[in-house]
């Protein structure tokens, strides 16, 4: 048996896979909004949670072509509440979403949309992203056999 971790950006990674040659994939996507790693194009700063959801669907094409007929994914998604689009990233600025742009410290923080109404959900609603992906995963083919909740 053979043991093989490959390091990179999932969606360049993937590519160079030969299709059904992988038994398991475990895996922890950046979750929605949650952090920035400095890497322009990174999965999980998109601006709206449609559009994750969305990126999360196209990479896990690529993890299904990969896939042999038995194998498996394990995802371990985490979820994040609405806000007027800020976020702090690892290194303690506060990254607006809606402008792209980085502030340092208490920064002027500009809203995406109001208080009210973040991309149809209110202020502090819990997005749902890990449901969201998986009924979207499910409705691109995948088959959802087991919800595994931790808390």
């Amino acid at each position: 048996m053979s043991v093989k971790i490959l390091i990179g950006d999932c969606r360049e990674v993937l590519r160079t896979l030969p299709d059904e040659s992988v038994h398991c994939v475990v895996t922890s996507p950046p979750y929605w909004g949650l952090r920035d790693y400095g890497v322009d194009g990174q999965l999980g700063l998109e601006p709206e949670h449609t559009a994750y959801v969305s990126a999360m669907v196209e990479v896990f094409r690529e993890v299904r072509r990969v896939l042999r007929d038995d194998g498996t994914l394990w995802l371990n998604l985490g979820d994040s509440y609405a806000s007027p689009g800020n976020r702090k990233n690892g290194e303690g600025e506060i990254r607006n979403l809606s402008t792209d742009k980085f502030h340092g410290g208490a920064a002027h923080l500009e809203q995406r949309r109001t208080v009210g109404n973040f991309m149809g959900l209110k202020s502090k609603d819990l997005v749902g992203i890990p449901w969201r992906v998986a009924l979207a995963l499910q409705a691109d083919g995948w088959y959802l056999r087991q919800d595994i909740n931790l808390e």
